[in-house]
């Protein structure tokens, strides 16, 4: 056990380990160094998208399948070699972890690096090794991911300057070469877009980004206003350009808006603002480029990119057609839609939801001062039915919502193993070191219930109160708990909670819970159940389209036949579904999710954009 070995023996072993993985001579003597039920998660060095392989003869089976180019199998085409432990980066090298089942057996991880022998490449890699039932050293998990082709490495050190030109010049020449022949269309200049063009620019790919709203920022600017991060801000590091110290942990939207308008000055990136796409794009096979009309601020522009990016996050409002909404006597409005809760002091609240939206804005309502109701309300509501008093503000919760709280997810998350302690190049690294699938089955195995345990006075109360929980995506599922809902929804259907669950235990935000919307009268929200609530606001917390509500907007419905109806999500090996990886759809590409998965994967695009010259037809 590696918990009774000296650090020289640890670096032994793993040393050992690798060595002897690097000299394996074929598929079957590969694959033989991982546990029968080990994992293998690939990005771009054996195949030309994101794969995850568990069990000795899938992973075999996978390294074996033959490539296009001289009938060679996926090992033997890209012939890894050059394993060698890596000591230059912030992550233990090697360090320890307790054995998956078996917390008593400490395992074995390090980060190594190795070289692609087709297309010529460097590759970095991650492995998680424990002894089998014979002591034998076995590998848990093995990541490999590709960072740089050979002639196309992105530089980390200082640009020299403009000795030759003025900065204006150099910028103005680069804008014209931008505008006049754009590799790639980013759309959306939200983090996602940004952080790809920043990438892009970095690599020689010239890239333009399109913007609906009137600054840089606006995504963020225009949502409400005690909206934050509810990720950690080294976590939520932007690309090249990380948040100062003295910014806070959990930052507001109003210094992530600021932030994001000069990271696009400071990194360059040439946005058009107010701009948008005016007709269906169309893709010409023989030129292999896109024919986009954009609307520039009232200016109609054509551009030929090569590649189309979507960087638009999820679709549009989801607002249900509730009978009678427009009998309403008050506002009743979206949350994107809201401004803040300071115009409703003393006013009865209704929101309906009960994820992170709808905890932010009914903290927001309680400390605005939404009105206790000290009188009965049956002048509002027939006496024939019961009647439904609210004590200030009231969370309509229609299903049951993961709740975990931003204690426990920076203890056990955020600050271990992500800390600050770690680069955040190597934070990236380490989070995609495990496959999703694994994730899940790990939390579903005795993970979820660990975190629960340090909830459990939390969960306890906010049951009592009525309100229900759940860590299951779909009944009898398995507790696949917060990351389940991440990879699958979204995050839809959870609430990682900064304060609102202390508000519901209080009694300050009441909960109705259970029960359909039936209608809407000018005065109340009745529902199926005969209860009626008085309200003077209904906020809809109802959450927002899908992904592929944006595509279908500027693609047309006929997307949906090309790529499925489902962006993110996991496939049926565990990786995002269309998430910076191949579509099936020449030059188009989906950059979604949180400011870890741009910053991580843009340069995977980066390696997918490149001419087919460089990565060979056969991926």
């Amino acid at each position: 056990m590696a918990s009774s070995m000296s650090p020289g023996d640890i670096l032994g072993v793993a040393t050992s380990w690798l060595a002897s993985l690097c000299a394996a001579p074929n598929e079957e003597a590969f694959a033989g160094h991982f546990l029968p039920t080990g994992w293998l998660r690939d990005l771009l060095c054996f195949s030309w998208d994101f794969r995850t392989i568990t069990g000795h003869s899938k992973i075999a089976e996978f390294l074996t399948d033959p490539t296009t180019t001289g009938g060679k199998s996926r090992f033997e085409r890209a012939g890894l070699h050059g394993f060698q432990i890596e000591t230059t980066s912030t992550l233990p090298s090697p360090g320890t972890f307790p054995s998956p089942g078996n917390p008593d057996i400490q395992g074995i991880s390090a980060p190594f690096t190795f070289s692609v022998a087709s297309p010529p490449a460097k590759g970095r890699g991650f492995f998680r090794i424990v002894p089998d039932s014979e002591g034998a050293w076995k590998a848990h998990t093995l990541f490999t991911n590709l960072e740089y082709f050979l002639g196309h490495e992105e530089s980390s050190e200082r640009p020299l300057g403009y000795l030759d030109t003025t900065w204006e010049e150099m910028y103005a020449k680069k804008i014209a070469e931008i505008e006049n022949d754009p590799t790639v269309l980013i759309i959306g200049a939200g983090q996602s877009g940004l952080m790809c063009a920043a990438r892009f620019g970095r690599m020689g790919i010239r890239a333009l980004v399109i913007e609906k709203t009137r600054r840089v920022g606006d995504v963020w600017r225009n949502r409400y206003p005690n909206l934050s991060l509810h990720t950690d801000a080294h976590r939520s590091s932007l690309l090249y350009h990380p948040w100062p110290k003295t910014y806070p942990k959990f930052l507001p939207k109003e210094k992530i808006a600021d932030f994001l308008e000069a990271y696009a000055v400071g990194q360059e990136i040439h946005v058009w603002l107010s701009s948008t796409i005016s007709t269906t794009p169309t893709y010409n096979n023989s030129t292999a480029r896109w024919s986009v009309e954009v609307d520039r601020a009232g200016m109609h522009v054509t551009l030929t990119p090569k590649h189309i990016v979507m960087a638009t996050g999820n679709g549009k409002a989801r607002i249900p057609a509730l009978p009678g909404m427009e009998s309403f006597s008050g506002p009743i409005y979206h949350s994107d839609d809201h401004k803040g809760a300071a115009p409703f002091k003393g006013k009865r609240v209704i929101v309906v939801g009960a994820c992170n939206a709808a905890a932010d804005i009914c903290q927001d309502f309680v400390l605005k001062g939404a009105a206790e109701v000290g009188e009965l309300l049956n002048f509002l509501c027939s006496l024939s039915v019961k009647v439904y008093i609210p004590f200030e503000v009231t969370m309509v919760q229609r299903s049951a919502t993961c709740v975990i709280s931003y204690n426990t997810i920076d203890k056990t998350i955020f600050n271990n193993p992500f800390s600050e302690r770690l680069a955040i190049e190597d934070v990236d690294f380490l989070g995609n070191s495990t496959p999703h699938a694994l994730t899940l089955k790990l939390a579903t195995g005795g993970a979820t219930q660990r975190i629960k345990d340090l909830d459990k006075k939390l969960h306890d109360d906010l049951t009592k109160t009525g309100f229900k929980l759940t860590w299951e995506l779909t009944p009898g599922g398995g507790e696949v708990g917060f990351f389940g809902f991440f990879f699958e929804q979204t995050a839809s259907g959870s609430m990682l909670d900064m304060g609102c669950s202390q508000l519901i235990i209080e009694g300050k935000i009441k909960i109705k819970q259970g029960v359909e919307i039936e209608r809407i009268v000018p005065d109340c929200v009745v529902f199926r159940d005969g209860t009626k609530l008085a309200a003077d606001v209904i906020v809809l917390a109802t959450g927002n389209e899908p992904i592929i509500a944006n595509a279908v907007s500027i693609f047309g419905e006929e997307i949906k036949e090309k790529i499925g109806s489902k962006i993110w999500g996991m496939d049926e090996e565990g990786e995002l579904k269309h998430c910076y990886r191949p579509t099936g759809v020449p030059g188009l590409w989906f950059a979604p999710g949180a400011f870890q998965h741009s910053r991580f994967f843009s340069k995977h695009l980066v390696w997918t954009l490149l001419p087919k010259e460089h990565p060979p037809d056969s991926f």
